[in-house]
């Protein structure tokens, strides 16, 4: 039994450290068509459009299937900027038409959605022949997201904040905030600089 354990975590270890060939060809890929990805970040099985609106920091945690999804014609990039340390989980997608920036130290649980514009409401059009409003997201340092958020356009998260998993962001969040459902409302706040975690922290 001993050496069946040594042999599972000996094995996870090296899946954690040493590069599948797939990540490096991935990031080879990525890279020839204009995405920036940092140092020691590993590249999954993820979908993007135009890597060149993809830029990703260092030491990244990614899991398969997110989806850089920059939902537009070609533009300059990038318009999808995550920093440094950042997690984000299985089947995360972005949904941008302008920008979006993620701040170090985050972590994103798996299946969160973000996205920064919606189409025109006026009576007596299609809703595909009106122009979409956008306005940026923004998620500050060390925000946690639960899985299954939802961030909608124009939101701007604080550093340190906290939210619920399953929670649906409409409105801009202060730092150090922890908030949760649909839409996501104040539960409580954090002492700054005191690491302190909500009760029944998200999901991740």
């Amino acid at each position: 039994m001993r050496l069946t354990e040594m042999f599972q975590r000996g094995w996870r270890r090296a899946e954690l450290v040493i590069p599948s060939p797939g990540s490096i060809l991935r990031k080879f890929v990525w890279r020839l068509r204009g995405a920036s990805i940092g140092a020691r970040t590993r590249l999954p099985a993820c979908r993007a459009p135009w890597p060149h609106q993809v830029r990703i920091g260092s030491d990244c945690r990614l899991q398969h299937d997110i989806f850089f999804n920059y939902d537009h014609y070609w533009t300059p990039g990038p318009s999808i900027l995550v920093g440094d340390r950042v997690f984000i989980g299985r089947s995360v997608e972005f949904n941008i038409q302008g920008r979006i920036e993620i701040g170090d130290d985050c972590l994103i649980g798996a299946g969160c959605f973000f996205v920064d514009h919606d189409h025109g409401r006026r009576a007596g059009a299609s809703f595909r022949g009106q122009s979409n409003e956008i306005r940026e997201i923004h998620i500050g340092k060390n925000v946690w997201l639960g899985a299954g958020c939802t961030v909608l356009k124009g939101v701007r998260i604080g550093d340190g904040a906290v939210i619920g998993a399953g929670s649906v962001l409409t409105e801009s969040v202060p730092k150090n905030e922890v908030r949760a459902g649909n839409p996501a409302r104040p539960i409580t706040s954090r002492s700054a600089g005191s690491g302190h975690l909500p009760k029944t922290p998200p999901t991740d």
